[in-house]
């Protein structure tokens, strides 16, 4: 067909151009047409990549946007993690201590509950004993009646016999026996009043020298030979002492008390073994059984005890009316006596006596805790022992820490030492030598001495030892142990 067309064309060009015009310019047309929805849809393309472009950096920055909130978000998780553990760890060891506190509070109530049912018993007791007590005091008079009643008929008696009898009174009139002891009794007065008097002038003339010449002068020596002669003569005093001068009698103990702490504290110590014996003797039984010979007549060693006729006591000293006598007297028994029996009985008296505040302040200024660590290292004790009578000093009272400080000292802590490491020790007086350490451990400055007597190192020891049913005990070594971290 096209070569028919083209022959056609070569046959009439003009007519050949009237046919081809209209197609090139319909060829045209469509051409423009194309080219303007190119460049239309070219325009359309740059707007869209612009759009694009604009999309991605929009993105970008979301992007970058995005790792930033997760490098913080994962910044702000570790920390609250952080703080999340150590608000755990925290909760735990509050609970712990909560557990702790609980158990403990268990624990001391179940002592308080303990405590309470021992004070009902303990009260009961003393109310039974009270009663005992009463009941045997009534006797005690009844039957002193009946001594002085039996004492005024055999005296009635006697008096009778001797008017019948005058030859027999001449003669024991003529013996001179009653006048020879009072004549020892006065001439043993006298040289006591002489050797003091001179012990006070020779005191005030050294002092007197000292201070107007400016010099030391040195009493040891003078005070120890004064005190080793004084001492037989205050005990002859002592045991002539008549019933109706307790004033002297409380002055005699005072000075014999303080002789015997002289001659201890003496560096070049001398002991008089009779005379403590003697001194002890007299302090520890009645001046009737301690003072009268030996005797047939039994009227005669009945009115021999007094002095001139007068009437004799029929109780030892450290069971004295007197509370000031009779702790003076159980702290000089405690110095010169050894009998287990008569120690005994002297705690006891102490024990009883102790129940008074004023008879505590006297005991701690006396010294009664030096005086008391011999006995307890002995092992001495009846009805109650030396560490029940630190025990009633331990009560809440004003004496509470003289007392304290009195215990506050090397022997006391050697004393210690040794009871602990006693493994014989009955389990109620370690509990009592716990409650007094432990007091003691409240003191800053006995620090030192706990270390220094090694009874840190013990209460370490039996605190790992002692059975954990023993919780009052296990409770007072940790609270020990606590105050001298």
């Amino acid at each position: 067909m096209r070569a028919h067309k083209l022959s056609d064309c070569c046959r009439s060009p003009s007519s050949l151009f009237a046919s081809v015009y209209p197609e090139m310019i319909t060829i045209y047309k469509q051409l423009k047409a194309e080219r303007q929805s190119q460049q239309q849809w070219e325009r359309e393309l740059r707007e869209r990549e612009l759009r694009l472009k604009g999309r991605e950096e929009a993105l970008d920055r979301l992007t970058d946007l995005e790792e930033m909130l997760n490098t913080r978000m994962q910044t702000i998780e570790e920390k609250h993690q952080r703080k999340l553990n150590q608000m755990q760890d925290l909760l735990r060891q509050k609970n712990k201590e909560n557990r702790r506190l609980k158990s403990s509070f268990d624990m001391i109530k179940t002592m308080n509950d303990n405590m309470k049912r021992q004070v009902n018993e303990i009260s009961e007791q003393n109310r039974k004993l009270e009663n005992q007590s009463k009941r045997v005091q009534a006797r005690l008079e009844n039957l002193q009646r009946k001594y002085e009643h039996g004492f005024a008929s055999r005296d009635c008696h006697k008096r009778s016999t001797d008017c019948i009898n005058p030859p027999k009174k001449g003669r024991a009139a003529a013996s001179g026996k009653p006048s020879s002891s009072e004549d020892r009794a006065s001439q043993s007065s006298l040289k006591l009043l002489a050797l003091l008097l001179d012990w006070i002038l020779d005191r005030q003339m050294f002092s007197f020298i000292a201070g107007r010449e400016g010099t030391h002068v040195d009493l040891e020596v003078t005070l120890k030979e004064r005190c080793l002669k004084v001492l037989p003569l205050l005990v002859d005093q002592l045991r002539q002492n008549p019933l109706s001068e307790p004033g002297l009698l409380l002055n005699l103990l005072r000075l014999i008390h303080w002789v015997l702490r002289c001659i201890e504290s003496n560096t070049q110590h001398v002991v008089l073994f009779a005379t403590l014996q003697r001194l002890g003797e007299a302090v520890s039984n009645p001046p009737c059984q301690s003072t009268v010979p030996q005797s047939e007549d039994p009227d005669l060693s009945k009115t021999y005890g007094g002095l001139a006729g007068k009437p004799c006591r029929n109780w030892p000293l450290y069971r004295s009316p007197c509370s000031h006598s009779r702790i003076l007297s159980i702290l000089i028994v405690f110095r010169t006596v050894t009998q287990a029996d008569v120690l005994a009985r002297a705690l006891d008296s102490l024990h009883s006596t102790l129940t008074c505040e004023e008879s505590r302040g006297l005991f701690i200024r006396y010294g009664g805790v030096q005086a008391l660590l011999p006995v307890l290292q002995g092992g001495f004790g009846g009805q109650h022992s030396p560490i029940d009578i630190l025990m009633k000093l331990t009560e809440e009272s004003r004496h509470l820490n003289p007392f304290l400080d009195a215990c506050s000292c090397e022997e006391f802590f050697q004393m210690a030492y040794r009871l602990l490491k006693n493994r014989h020790l009955d389990l109620l007086s370690l509990e009592k030598l716990s409650i007094i350490l432990q007091k003691l451990s409240g003191i800053r400055k006995n620090r030192h001495l706990f270390g220094l007597s090694s009874v840190h190192h013990q209460i370490q020891e039996l605190h790992h030892r002692i059975n954990q049913a023993n919780t009052f005990l296990h409770l007072n070594l940790r609270s020990i142990l606590h105050n001298l971290k």
